[in-house]
């Protein structure tokens, strides 16, 4: 089983109950200050999943029209926003998808994807705003990574 690190997570069960809008995660990954070459010819996983509560827009006449887009971008500074270049753009989801601890997205990423010095994620809500709901994102070694065994062990 692969290490997981808590340094690696974009978002850890961060709130989604949003206005349709696009929001950052609230973690950004520095390669140049973390001085890391990750992976060492292994591919680096980029992983989506609900967390602890479905997002769902469950009030008004729009309820289940909640939808979201996740995208993995980098940038050059700190400012991760929509005009961050895009590494990965997910698929639109809908709220039949989005259940609690429901995985939206696991892949490889390219071995370009430390080009730029930040990487970051942007959360896009749309349809309708989303009154509930949490995400986990985060960076790993892919399918040798226990994330459910290493979070339910952790002590931190």
């Amino acid at each position: 089983m692969a290490l997981f690190d808590a340094l690696l997570e974009f978002s850890d069960n961060q709130e989604m109950a949003q206005s349709a809008a696009t929001y950052a995660a609230t973690n950004t990954f520095n390669w140049k200050d973390e001085d890391l070459e990750m992976g060492q010819g292994e591919p680096i996983w980029f992983n989506v999943r609900i967390g602890t509560e479905a997002i769902a827009a469950t009030d008004g006449s729009t309820a289940g029209a909640c939808t979201l887009v996740v995208d993995l971008v980098s940038e050059a500074n700190t400012t991760i926003d929509s005009g961050s270049e895009i590494m990965y753009r997910s698929r639109t989801f809908t709220e039949d998808e989005m259940t609690e601890k429901a995985w939206l997205v696991r892949i490889p990423l390219p071995v370009d994807i430390d080009n730029q010095q930040y990487l970051g994620v942007l959360y896009t809500i749309a349809g309708d705003t989303s009154a509930v709901g949490k995400i986990d994102t985060w960076l790993d070694h892919g399918p040798q990574s226990s994330h459910d065994t290493q979070v339910a062990d952790s002590n931190i």
